[in-house]
């Protein structure tokens, strides 16, 4: 976690969210791609559990992101270890794109095609919107942390006001043990206030 003035970019999520991360657009376009409407409303329920499931894994992910940069955020001038984004270019579009889209699919394209193919209203978890779009404020003030390397570089977005950071990060630290990345919604109202 920290040692001899040094924090982790990544405290141990990767190996959580690896294999759902940017998956949620993928899962999208190939139901998109079904020509036959009739196919697709066979399909859609199916889709919908698993774009669910992935949009949960995604969005804890982000939260667990401004969790653990409110936690670090208290040492000052701690280097950061593992940025691998460091030195990079950046380029707004590209590191905001897969938030812009997940926004997108959860304020119209979900409501759109569960309202045409069950006659439904599409309702996500209530947390999600208010976690991605300041997520998207946290990468855009931050330029996709190609600039950070020190916790005093890294600036928090202005919904995130955290209120007590050693329970932020016991509680990340017990989503890590458990392997459990969903855990973190239990913290959300500990930045969302």
């Amino acid at each position: 976690m920290m040692n001899d003035k040094k924090v982790l970019f990544d405290p141990g999520y990767a190996p959580l969210v690896i294999d759902s991360i940017g998956q949620v657009g993928y899962t999208y376009y190939v139901f998109s791609a079904i020509p036959n409407p009739k196919l697709k409303k066979i399909n859609f329920a199916h889709t919908l559990n698993k774009i669910n499931n992935l949009l949960k894994i995604n969005v804890a992910f982000y939260l667990g992101c401004m969790l653990w940069a409110s936690y670090i955020s208290k040492f000052d001038n701690y280097e950061i270890d593992g940025n691998k984004l460091l030195g990079e270019e950046a380029k707004e579009e590209e590191y905001t794109s897969e938030i812009n889209f997940l926004i997108d699919l959860i304020e119209n394209q979900l409501p759109r095609d569960c309202k045409y193919y069950q006659g439904k209203n599409y309702l996500s978890d209530e947390k999600y919107l208010p976690i991605l779009k300041a997520y998207k404020e946290f990468l855009i003030i931050n330029e996709g942390f190609v600039n950070c390397s020190k916790t005093n570089q890294i600036k928090l977005p202005s919904q995130i006001k955290p209120t007590n950071l050693e329970l932020i990060n016991e509680n990340i630290q017990n989503a890590l043990n458990e392997k459990n990345i969903e855990k973190l919604f239990e913290s959300y109202e500990l930045i969302f206030n």
